[in-house]
């Protein structure tokens, strides 16, 4: 769609895929990109007060010019004069009317170590985390993991998904460093039928257990789960 609409080149899809993941704009479900609800706020504030820049013509057309700059068709000072003044008023404007925005906070079944009131999960420059709900009070905080409800095969731990720093998800032990178990593969509830080891959803189609060699068909209430591959 972006080089149907003539935005950005083969080479910047990937960095802006990545950049709107990065900042929890959007959750990857099921192979499709779903709007979180920051990116969801962060869209609906830029529409409002830059509607014109966030535009796909605006940004086909920006492109454009660049291209007739680099070509020596264009002098760079006006094609940069014709974006900037509209949008410095439209930032000073911005400046003066936007509220800071708070998402709202979500409460787990977590507790404070320090101080036993409820952990919420927050959006920070990096993503989720954790923190106190007594903040300021109490300022402490901890990273986010998504649990699954499964056991670790190697120390009966619990597994959690985490995200490598290929901005990959992966299944990983919460008891690391003690325990260093981790796969990329989604792990099942259900133990192998066979020895008894853990399943993991493999390649979306069918679970694996990683003991054994057994394979089997997987079961419908998990095929709508998606799978990290």
């Amino acid at each position: 769609m972006l080089e149907q609409w003539g935005i950005g080149r083969p080479s910047t899809y990937a960095p802006i895929l990545s950049t709107i993941q990065d900042r929890d704009y959007v959750n990857k479900v099921r192979g499709f990109f779903q709007p979180t609800e920051l990116g969801i706020l962060v869209n609906d504030l830029l529409n409002q007060h830059f509607g014109d820049i966030v535009d796909i013509q605006f940004t086909a057309g920006m492109e454009d010019g660049l291209d007739d700059i680099a070509k020596k068709n264009r002098d760079w000072t006006s094609v940069v004069q014709n974006f900037y003044k509209p949008f410095d008023k439209d930032l000073e404007k911005a400046f003066e009317q936007v509220e800071r925005v708070k998402l709202p906070v979500e409460l787990t079944d977590e507790t404070c170590p320090k101080c036993g009131k409820p952990l919420a999960i927050k959006t920070g420059r990096f993503g989720k985390f954790l923190a106190c709900s007594g903040y300021p009070e109490c300022k402490y905080t901890q990273s986010y993991q998504l649990k699954t409800g499964v056991k670790c095969p190697q120390c009966g731990g619990e597994l959690v998904e985490r995200m490598s720093k290929k901005k990959r998800p992966f299944y990983g032990c919460s008891n690391y460093p003690e325990c260093n178990f981790a796969t990329f593969h989604k792990p099942l509830p259900d133990p192998c039928p066979k020895c008894g080891g853990l399943l993991v959803q493999y390649l979306g189609r069918f679970p694996k257990c990683t003991k054994c060699e057994y394979k089997g068909k997987l079961k419908r209430e998990h095929q709508d789960s998606g799978s990290p591959e």
